[in-house]
C-alpha cells in the first residue's frame, strides 16, 4: 500500500512499511526510514506485512502493522509503529523477534539523507555520554563513517531549517553511501566496528526508536564554503565526454551464435570485457572461447586479470595462451583476486612486463568491487593509466525507486575518483544492476551462475540505462562496461534483442 501523509508541515509518503521523501516546503529532509534484517553475507531478508492501518487527520497520522520473516534461514515477527503529529514530529518505533538461530550482519532501523542541499552542510553529533561534537556533512565522497557514536544527530540543510535526528535501542552511526554508488548518505544501527557476523538466538528481541523533529534550537556554524568551492570548480572542470562504451562477455556461458553475432556487431561497441581468474582449473579454455568470440565480433578487448600468489608465472602463462591468438588488447584491469583491489606489489610484478608486452595497451587499477574499496584502499596511481571500479545500484536495496534515485550517485563517485587518484581517467567496469558474487573466497565461481536482475532485459533496464550514460557522459567518464553479451544478463539471446540492445544502437550510430 502507498500513501502520502501529513504531520503538521511535513509531508512523507507511505509505502511497503517504510516512509519516504520527508518533505518541508518542497525540500526534501529524509529519503527514508526502513528497517533491514541483513545475513552474514549482507543479504537482506524479504519481509511480509499483516494487519496494516493507516489513519491520516488533518495534521497527524498513524500507521501500525505486523511483520514476518521467513528467508535466508531467518525467522522472524515483529511490529512498526509510525506516528506523525502536528508539528512535524515523525516518530518510527521498530521491535521484532527472532524465532530460530540464524548470524546476521545487521537488525534494525536505517535512515537515509538526500545529498542535495547537504554537502558541505554544519551537523552536530551528540554522543550517549552527552558529549558535542561539530562537523559538516562531506563534499567528496568520505572512505569511512563522517558520524559516529550518535544519539542525537542535528545538521542545518543549505534550505535553511535545523532538523533533529533521535534514536534509541543500540548505538547508531552515518556512512557515506555514496561509496557504493547510492545517492545518500545512511545513519544505521549496531556500529561497523562491532564483530561480525553475530549469531542471534531464538527468542531474542530487538527494539529501536527513530525521531525526526524540527531541532529547538538552530544550528549557527556556516556551511564548509572552501570544500563547496573546491567541489564546484572540479566539476566545472569536468568536460561532457563521449565515453567509450562496451559489453562484458557471457564468461562460462555458451558461444556466441551467428545471430548474436550478428546483432552485437552492429553496435559499434569500444571494447569486449573479459575476465580471467587465474584460480580457476579451466580458466585456460573459458579464455580460449571468449577469445575465438572477441575475434567474431572484432571488438578490442577489454582483459579483466586476477592474480593469486604468483602473479608473474601466471602472466606468463597467460601470455603463452594470448601469443597464439589475434587479438586487440585495449585495455587491461589488474587485481588481485583475493581482495578483488589493485595493490603496489600487484603493479610491481606485473606493469613492467605489460608494457613490455603489450605496450599500446592502457593499464589500469582499482577494484573489482565497489568505489568504496578503491577510496579506501589507495595505492601508487602514477602506475596506472586510469582507475577502475564496478557500480551495482541495488547493493542495499531491490525496489525500482531506489535503482533511479541512485543514479546520481555515478556521477559522485565519477568526481571523488578522479579527485583521489590526481585526475587519472575514470573506466566503471562493469554495471550491472545485481551484484555479481556474494563472498570474496567464492568469487571466480559465483561469477559463473550469478543470476542476473530480470528489470535488465526490460523497457524499465533501457530507460535506466539511457539516463546512467547521460549521467556519466556529463561526469566526464572516459569508458564505461555494461552487462553481458548474450543471455539473460545480456544485450541479445539468438535472434532477439533486448530494448537496452537499442539504447546502446541509438548511442553509438
Amino acid at each position: 500500500m502507498s500513501q502520502m501523509l501529513h504531520a503538521g508541515p511535513v509531508q512523507v509518503r507511505y509505502e511497503q512499511g517504510f516512509l519516504r521523501y520527508f518533505t518541508h516546503t518542497d525540500t526534501e529532509i529524509l529519503r527514508l526510514i526502513y528497517f533491514a534484517i541483513r545475513d552474514h553475507n549482507w543479504t537482506t531478508a524479504a519481509f511480509t506485512i499483516t494487519n496494516e492501518s493507516i489513519t491520516q487527520q488533518t495534521d497527524t497520522f498513524r500507521v501500525q502493522y505486523n511483520w514476518q520473516i521467513d528467508d535466508l534461514g531467518i525467522q522472524m515477527t515483529g511490529n512498526v509503529v509510525m506516528l506523525g503529529d502536528e508539528k512535524g514530529r515523525i516518530s518510527v518505533d521498530f521491535y521484532g523477534k527472532a524465532l530460530n538461530s540464524f548470524r546476521k550482519n545487521r537488525i534494525g532501523l536505517c535512515i537515509l539523507h538526500p545529498i542535495d542541499g547537504v554537502l558541505g552542510q554544519p551537523a552536530q553529533v551528540v554522543a550517549p555520554d552527552g558529549t558535542t561534537t561539530d562537523a559538516h556533512f562531506p563534499t567528496f565522497i568520505k572512505p569511512h563513517q563522517p558520524f559516529l557514536n550518535v544519539q542525537t544527530l542535528r545538521w542545518k540543510p543549505a534550505s535553511g531549517l535545523t532538523w533533529q535526528l533521535d534514536v534509541a535501542g543500540d548505538v547508531f552511526e552515518t556512512e557515506d553511501q555514496r561509496n557504493w554508488s547510492d545517492a545518500s548518505f545512511k545513519t544505521y544501527s549496531t556500529p561497523q566496528v562491532r564483530p561480525k557476523p553475530v549469531t542471534v538466538s531464538a527468542g531474542d528481541e530487538f527494539q529501536q526508536k527513530v525521531i525526526l523533529s524540527l531541532a529547538e534550537e538552530e544550528l549557527t556554524a556556516p556551511a564548509n564554503d572552501e570544500k563547496l568551492r573546491e567541489m564546484e570548480e572540479f566539476a566545472v572542470s569536468t568536460k561532457l565526454t563521449q565515453p567509450r562504451i562496451g559489453v562484458g562477455y557471457r564468461t562460462g556461458g555458451p558461444a556466441l551464435t551467428d545471430a548474436e553475432v550478428t546483432l552485437l556487431g552492429q553496435l559499434n561497441l569500444s571494447h569486449l570485457r573479459v575476465e580471467v581468474f587465474f584460480s580457476l582449473t579451466n580458466w585456460q579454455e573459458l579464455l580460449a572461447q571468449a577469445l575465438a568470440d572477441a575475434n567474431r565480433l572484432a571488438i578490442p578487448l577489454e582483459l579483466a586479470l586476477f592474480f593469486g600468489t604468483e602473479p608473474a608465472a601466471e602472466l606468463t602463462a597467460f601470455q603463452q595462451v594470448v601469443e597464439t591468438q589475434a587479438v586487440d588488447i585495449q585495455t587491461i584491469l589488474l587485481f588481485d583476486a583475493a581482495t578483488l583491489r589493485t595493490s603496489d606489489e600487484l603493479l610491481a610484478a606485473v606493469v613492467p612486463i605489460l608494457r613490455n608486452t603489450w605496450s599500446e595497451a592502457a593499464i589500469g587499477g582499482g577494484t573489482d568491487d565497489n568505489f568504496a574499496e578503491l577510496n579506501r584502499n589507495p595505492f601508487d596511481f602514477e602506475q596506472v593509466d586510469f582507475v577502475t571500479y564496478s557500480v551495482s545500484p541495488l547493493v542495499h536495496a531491490l525496489d525500482d525507486l531506489t535503482l533511479f534515485e541512485n543514479l546520481a550517485g555515478q556521477a559522485e563517485t565519477v568526481l571523488s575518483a578522479r579527485k583521489l587518484s590526481g585526475g587519472k581517467p575514470v573506466h566503471i567496469s562493469p554495471i550491472t544492476f545485481r551484484l555479481r558474487f556474494k563472498t570474496l573466497e567464492g568469487t571466480a565461481t559465483e561469477r559463473l551462475n550469478a543470476p542476473a536482475d530480470l528489470r535488465q532485459t526490460t523497457e524499465f533496464g533501457a530507460d535506466w540505462t539511457r539516463q546512467s550514460l547521460g549521467t556519466l557522459a556529463k561526469a566526464g567518464i572516459e569508458s564505461v562496461t555494461y552487462y553481458q553479451t548474450h543471455g539473460p544478463g545480456g544485450l541479445v539471446s539468438g535472434d532477439m534483442t533486448h530494448p537496452v540492445y537499442h539504447v546502446f544502437k541509438q548511442r553509438l550510430s
